[in-house]
């Protein structure tokens, strides 16, 4: 963000017959808010903002209907009265555009604009992301406010980024998508022949003669080949990433400030998030993990930070998310320190922003009962103060966080919403969950105290920055990806390969010449010779241990230069293989063929994982931080859970964190 801050710094100029001051710059405490609702409790609301220490504030992302009050009939006045009282008051402004909910009037004249769901219902006005992202109608009127709103606001001082539309997602089955899924389909095969062959539509008597034959994958009508599944998944992420960047492009018209979007929860796995945001400036994602899973947080982080943007926490929960019920679970108010854990393992991981949904709770509508900074009636809510506390640290230490950086990771997991949509059309495991078990291993890496970065397909060039690299769950790999890895291997590199890995094509089929494909076995000297469940009976003999497995069993033949780690024990693949290390040019590949039980995977991942040299106990995240020449520079470190814990620092100094405490240790 280093560029941008210092473009708007620069800022300080006469914008409406006033003079403004710079805005503030990162790093930022914010909040959602709702100028359309506050009116003149604005005022109050800024007021009481600049006590708590809050600098940013986001908003415009769903108030289209007073922006544009019917056709071509724009309103700012109300909003650019908003953007100069935050301007005037020292807080940043994040301006959106408000496409994530058209306005009646468009939505009447226009149907074409709708949603329309598996069963053939288009979706209706009074809620939000109703609209359909292949609506050519849609897109002009979208991209039409995108580019009044960049004309309007566009050298605006106190406006320091912009957000296109709101947490994109959403399925559609209406003739816009039906349309462009062929046309899709098209370009990524060229031929219905290519089609039929690599998705073998001759079984069931699938053969397709033209694209426009193909439907979309309705599981209500029909039990949908697992390839159309994973592509209609790809398409509609595609159709999502496209619009975003239409949007982008109409604001870039007449604003030269960073612009991005809001990746939704990833749990929903709908949009590739390296695609979403190659064309953009800034990273930032929603996320509403409770007290009792704040790795969580370092699980996003470690994936927004390994694209080289700036990112910001864009939404997260002040003490609970909810509609208009709220579950008696643990929620921020009742563990106290741990909205403080979460605030600071953000900033600690690198990022420049965490923002709050909401900054006063609305006291009507679908989220009546969504936690916020501030009740409805104006008072703090029980957390608040540790809001206040946070931005008091944040004015002792933002120098040195402006002039470090977290220390360059040496370990790459790699993160992949294409291996989510195979797994949905194709789970192989029964119960396996993509989402909940990459978290899982990420989880077991911070804990095992590596320093982790979250690597997506498609953005591994930077690999040899890395001294190891895991692949669990990827179930196919690109050309590109997998001569990257082998590269990457006989350079010298480690390799963690498998469980549920590369036992697909990219078009969500099985290899025919080998399980893993024979180029890779042949690479690897290797050969898939069983697969199979468990069963209840297979288990893994290894030295004296005999492990618990789980999820799936890849029984391995060897040629015997390999060193075998694990065999499976008792069952039909009794003596078979399991964990193998195969060593290919100066490097290795640890190959896994099953999930073994946590202790025993960490025990053997952890001699692979480069060591943090501050020690800590299960739980304690601490971040490393260097200067810009890369030296040492200190360190945070945070406790993600309620009991106490110890860290030993590199000097001997022994320590220990009480329940969700932080602490900094600058150098």
């Amino acid at each position: 963000m280093k560029k941008f801050s210092v473009l708007i710094a620069l800022c300080v100029v006469l914008f409406h017959g006033r003079i403004f001051a710079a805005p503030p710059v990162p790093p930022y405490i914010g909040g959602s808010y709702y100028p359309e609702v506050a009116g003149t409790q604005i005022d109050e609301d800024i007021a009481r903002m600049k006590s708590l220490g809050i600098n940013l504030v986001r908003f415009g992302d769903f108030s289209w209907s007073r922006m544009e009050t019917n056709d071509a009939q724009f309103n700012f006045a109300w909003l650019h009265e908003a953007v100069d009282k935050f301007a005037a008051a020292g807080i940043a402004v994040e301006l959106c555009t408000p496409t994530a909910a058209p306005p009646i009037w468009l939505t009447e004249a226009h149907p074409d604009v709708l949603r329309v769901s598996a069963d053939g219902q288009p979706m209706q006005h009074g809620g939000r992301r109703h609209y359909c992202p292949n609506s050519e109608t849609y897109r002009v009127y979208a991209s039409r406010i995108a580019e009044k709103l960049s004309t309007e606001f566009g050298d605006a001082p106190g406006v320091v980024a912009w957000q296109v539309d709101n947490e994109l997602f959403g399925d559609c089955f209406c003739t816009n998508c039906v349309k462009a899924f062929h046309l899709w389909l098209k370009n990524h095969f060229g031929t219905i022949e290519k089609l039929n062959a690599d998705w073998l539509t001759v079984l069931w008597s699938q053969e397709y003669q033209s694209f426009d034959q193909v439907p979309l994958p309705n599981a209500s009508r029909t039990s949908p080949h697992p390839s159309l599944v994973a592509a209609y998944r790809k398409f509609m992420s595609d159709s999502y990433v496209s619009f975003c960047d239409a949007e982008a492009s109409a604001l870039r018209k007449h604003t030269r400030r960073p612009i991005t979007t809001n990746a939704h929860n990833p749990a929903a796995q709908q949009i590739d998030q390296a695609e979403l945001f190659r064309g953009l400036d800034l990273v930032c994602m929603d996320s509403y993990a409770g007290p009792n899973d704040l790795l969580r947080y370092a699980f996003e982080c470690d994936w927004m930070r390994a694209l080289n943007r700036p990112f910001w926490l864009a939404e997260t929960a002040s003490s609970h998310s909810a509609g208009t019920a709220v579950a008696d679970t643990a929620s921020f108010e009742h563990l106290p320190g741990a909205l403080r854990a979460k605030m600071w393992l953000t900033f600690a991981l690198g990022g420049e922003a965490v923002s709050f949904w909401l900054w006063r709770a609305h006291w009507a509508g679908q989220e009546l009962e969504h936690g916020s900074v501030i009740y409805p009636w104006g008072d703090d809510s029980a957390n608040t103060p540790e809001i206040r506390r946070v931005a008091d640290e944040l004015k002792n230490n933002a120098a040195w966080l402006r002039a470090t950086k977290p220390k360059p990771a040496s370990v790459a997991l790699f993160y992949s919403m294409p291996a989510q949509w195979q797994f949905t059309a194709t789970p192989i495991a029964a119960g396996f969950r993509y989402d909940s078990a990459i978290a899982a291993y990420h989880r077991l890496l911070r804990q095992s105290g590596a320093n982790v970065d979250l690597v997506m397909p498609g953005c591994e060039s930077k690999l040899d920055s890395y001294q190891t690299v895991l692949t669990p769950y990827t179930p196919s790999f690109s050309a590109e990806t997998l001569a990257r890895l082998q590269k990457f291997v006989e350079a010298g590199g480690t390799w963690v390969l498998g469980p549920l890995s590369a036992c697909r094509d990219e078009e969500t089929a099985a290899h025919r010449d080998a399980s893993y494909g024979a180029d890779l076995e042949k690479w690897l000297g290797i050969h898939v010779r069983h697969r199979m469940t468990p069963g209840g009976v297979t288990r893994l003999a290894a030295n004296s241990e005999t492990v618990n497995c789980r999820w799936w069993c890849d029984a391995f033949a060897t040629n015997g230069a390999q060193k075998v780690l694990a065999n499976y024990s008792s069952g039909p693949l009794d003596g078979f293989a399991a964990v193998v290390e195969c060593r290919v040019g100066k490097g290795r590949v640890i190959l896994f063929g099953t999930q073994p039980e946590e202790t025993w995977l960490a025990a053997t991942l952890k001699p692979l994982l480069p060591q943090s040299a501050v020690k800590a106990d299960e739980g304690i995240l601490v971040v490393e931080r260097v200067a810009t020449d890369g030296k040492p520079a200190g360190c945070i470190a945070v406790n993600t859970r309620s009991t106490t814990g110890k860290l030993l620092l590199p000097n001997g100094l022994l320590e220990t964190l009480e329940s969700y405490a932080v602490k900094f240790y600058p150098k």
